[in-house]
């Protein structure tokens, strides 16, 4: 006899119930993954599993969150040498709490990027003509994976060979590229 009744609710007989899930030991947990959590939790990203995928993105060079392939730019991260300073930089230049978790979420490995390499973005993205880079930043995040001088740079160039106008290339950077 199975353990459900025709209208689909659980038969609670001894023999049909589920046994209880163990507590989460915290304790048994990375120190430094626990504090990353956490830091991410106080700037606003609040949803664990949403935490949990943008940790392991950014942390594990064989994340499952990103289909095949190894993530080269997975690395152990800290809170204040890696964490932080991004948050500080991006917010410096405007970018609000939400905004912040928007470009998290859109691109997890942004935690673990340098701030002289996000300078260079956004001072190149300011160079062109973009006259509000934060908010390319948060409606296209993983422009933040393009290096400035190995793709970027190449591609504008490129554009600005075969004559496309600057303001041409400045939509494509915000909407396609």
């Amino acid at each position: 006899m199975g353990c459900t009744h025709a209208d689909t609710r659980i038969d609670t007989r001894p023999h049909c119930r589920r046994p209880a899930l163990p507590p989460v030991n915290y304790a048994a947990a990375d120190p430094v993954y626990v504090l990353a959590s956490e830091y991410l939790s106080q700037i606003g990203l609040l949803n664990l599993a949403e935490r949990s995928r943008v940790l392991d993105i950014a942390t594990n060079p064989s994340s499952l969150f990103l289909g095949r392939g190894r993530n080269a730019s997975a690395r152990p991260l800290s809170v204040d040498g890696d964490m932080r300073p991004v948050v500080e930089f991006l917010g410096a230049r405007g970018v609000k709490s939400a905004e912040l978790v928007q470009i998290i979420i859109g691109y997890p490995a942004v935690l673990g990027t340098a701030v002289p390499k996000l300078q260079a973005f956004w001072d190149y993205l300011e160079s062109i003509g973009v006259t509000d880079v934060g908010s390319v930043i948060i409606t296209r995040p993983n422009l933040l994976g393009l290096d400035v001088d190995a793709n970027l740079r190449k591609i504008v160039d490129y554009l600005l060979y075969v004559e496309t106008p600057v303001e041409t290339i400045v939509k494509y950077i915000e909407k396609s590229i």
